[in-house]
């Protein structure tokens, strides 16, 4: 997924799945817009990923019940490809789009329309905090505001967006040898390393504070915009049977690296920088690869929704889950048969009550053109040059007035 959400057009047209050559888009009166199915199937289902999998991890931190993280495993370890993905689709749109404008333009872009949405959520996310501790007569002072926008910002899901830009700056910075594979293996290096050291505890564990975890990813998602054709031939001569069984397998030793950890007292089991689910998201996103339909319902437009979702939908689960605690804290007590039924009954509705909520608000503040940047959509209308059309693109035809 890419988090800069770039507005191709005010109105949202419908789009059309085409077979096109690479290096021969055709033009309807000079304005076709390309657009990625595979990429925005990932945006959705990544999104659709994270949201399940903090829907499942803020229902099990108000239950507060030792023995619910076992059982939590099972359910988080096929969400945990979201991250991944994220990294992966926007180095693609990254290696597409890097080479059309210089790199200090380029990254003051990703700045206004990523950092700066983020800024303003984080603020106001926080700010209710603030209120809430005034009104039971905390005192604020200035190492408690530190304090806490310290946490939220590296210790929840908004810490996606800093390491985002430091990976896109360190990328930017060496952008002339980033077609050399090289530079990936040292970018591989730096993964490997924080995989090691989830046994090693050398650094922080958790991989919120992987600061050079997620490098190789936006790398790799970019060397494959630049050798797509290539990607997509050794995609076609793995048969789909054979592309679920291996990701069914690597979702297997995923889940049973996760016990692992458990077992040995590990802070963050489920650390998504594990290289079993470094390989599990690898398989997943190849396996959207080969999916040639979209995935994403008519009433979600991922490019315009995916950044709003992001940045609402952890306050709008905060609200939930503060509303859910007087009613869940009595149920640690029942018996584990009672509370894993509960559990299977509330967790979807929860997850679709996120959801959906943030959803309607990202659409509320899209009908407001001087809003749209706080979900990352430019306010203006800029026209984009369609440089290369991938096979199994989507084009946007702009509607005739």
């Amino acid at each position: 997924m890419s988090l800069s959400m770039d507005c191709y057009s005010d109105s949202f047209s419908r789009l059309a799945t085409t077979n096109l050559k690479q290096n021969n888009s055709t033009s309807l009166e000079g304005k076709i817009v390309t657009d990625h199915l595979f990429v925005n199937n990932v945006r959705f289902l990544s999104m659709a990923a994270v949201i399940g999998l903090h829907t499942i991890s803020g229902y099990g931190t108000v239950l507060n019940r030792n023995s619910m993280p076992q059982i939590f495993y099972y359910l988080i370890g096929p969400l945990k490809f979201g991250t991944i993905g994220f990294f992966l689709a926007a180095g693609f749109l990254f290696g597409e789009r890097v080479d059309q404008t210089s790199p200090l333009r380029y990254f003051l872009r990703r700045l206004r329309n990523v950092f700066l949405p983020w800024c303003v959520w984080l603020s106001l996310w926080c700010s209710r905090r603030f209120f809430i501790d005034l009104s039971q007569g905390r005192q604020i002072d200035l190492p408690y505001v530190i304090d806490l926008y310290k946490v939220r910002a590296l210790a929840s899901a908004y810490w996606f967006v800093p390491n985002l830009i430091i990976a896109l700056a360190i990328l930017l910075i060496c952008r002339r040898f980033l077609h050399d594979v090289r530079i990936g293996l040292v970018f591989l290096a730096a993964t490997f390393f924080y995989s090691a050291n989830i046994y090693g505890h050398w650094i922080a564990v958790v991989h919120s504070k992987a600061v050079f975890g997620f490098i190789f990813y936006l790398w790799l998602g970019a060397w494959s915009a630049w050798h797509f054709p290539d990607v997509e031939r050794f995609i076609a001569k793995i048969s789909a049977p054979i592309m679920i069984g291996l990701t069914l397998t690597a979702l297997g030793f995923a889940i049973a690296e996760s016990r692992l950890l458990m077992a040995l007292g590990s802070v963050d089991p489920v650390n998504t920088l594990r290289l079993s689910n470094q390989i599990y998201s690898l398989m997943f996103v190849l396996a959207i690869l080969k999916l040639k339909h979209a995935m994403w319902p008519r009433f979600v437009d991922v490019r315009k929704h995916t950044y709003g979702l992001y940045l609402l939908h952890t306050i709008v689960l905060g609200f939930f889950c503060l509303k859910l605690q007087p009613i869940l804290l009595p149920l640690g007590a029942a018996p584990w048969w009672i509370i894993g039924t509960v559990t299977l009954l509330l967790i979807p509705a929860l997850f679709a009550s996120v959801y959906g909520i943030s959803l309607l608000l990202v659409r509320i503040l899209l009908r407001f053109p001087m809003l749209r940047w706080m979900v990352g959509i430019q306010t203006r209308k800029q026209p984009i040059k369609a440089e290369r059309s991938p096979q199994f693109a989507l084009v946007t035809v702009p509607r005739q007035p």
